[in-house]
């Protein structure tokens, strides 16, 4: 097993509240770990402790082999330096719940922004890229659709394009469709399953049931800023063990 994250005795701290409570966990290479929970129970927190949109009270980060965040001997985060970080973080694909497409960009415009910009890839090489990645989502008819010309489905489909336009070793998940429309929710779900045959390595925060349950090679289940139960899907879904999955199970599921 090759672990492209490995997060340590996380604590995320907001005054005297603990979002994050001591969680360890890590995620190998090609690997798809779900993380399911109440809200409130940190899972998104913890998502976003791994490329520094949220910083640690305390805890280490590794990112592809490479220190983001380590304890220092006085228990405080020691992070490396900030043109390190945002180096080691490029390493990482974020997809949030609002797509935050640029507005005034079309969707391959979107798409190769960042490695134009950020990786001075050649822009001849950069747009041929964004074009397979459109037909990998299915919108390679949408390249030169702006967003307000498209569906929430098709704007979460162009983010995720843009996402792996940086060749990430880790994309990261935040309950990614929680903001569509039911109907729509499948075709976002299917291009993630189609990630997860291919082997990319993603952590997905996300309430929806059935995916974490189908395409998920581990499930993680947070409650009250911990890791209250952690198995394989079989193990989580059929067989859980604490009284609180149990009650989170009976009531996301309707059982």
């Amino acid at each position: 097993m090759e672990p492209v994250l490995q997060m340590e005795h996380i604590v995320k701290q907001f005054s005297d509240f603990y979002a994050v409570k001591d969680v360890s966990l890590s995620v190998n290479k090609g690997e798809t770990v779900a993380i399911i929970g109440p809200s409130g129970s940190g899972k998104s927190t913890l998502l976003r402790c791994v490329n520094r949109l949220e910083r640690v009270s305390s805890g280490n980060i590794v990112i592809n082999g490479e220190t983001l965040v380590s304890t220092g001997h006085d228990g405080r985060p020691v992070y490396v330096s900030e043109k390190e970080a945002a180096r080691i973080c490029l390493n990482t694909g974020m997809i949030f719940q609002h797509f935050n497409l640029f507005p005034h960009m079309t969707c391959i415009q979107n798409i190769r922004y960042a490695p134009i910009v950020v990786k001075k890839e050649d822009r001849k090489q950069a747009t041929k890229q964004a074009k397979d990645l459109l037909r990998l989502v299915g919108l390679e008819d949408k390249a030169d659709a702006y967003h307000a010309q498209l569906s929430g489905g098709q704007k979460q489909r162009v983010a995720i394009a843009r996402g792996l336009a940086m060749n990430p070793a880790l994309m990261l998940f935040g309950e990614p469709t929680s903001a569509l429309d039911p109907e729509i929710t499948g075709e976002v779900l299917a291009v993630m399953k189609d990630l997860a045959k291919q082997q990319m390595t993603m952590l997905v925060v996300t309430h929806e049931m059935g995916f974490a349950r189908e395409v998920a090679d581990r499930v993680i289940f947070m409650d009250s800023g911990q890791i209250a139960e952690e198995g394989t899907p079989e193990e989580i879904f059929n067989h859980p063990k604490s009284e609180r999955l149990k009650a989170f199970l009976q009531k996301t599921l309707r059982i």
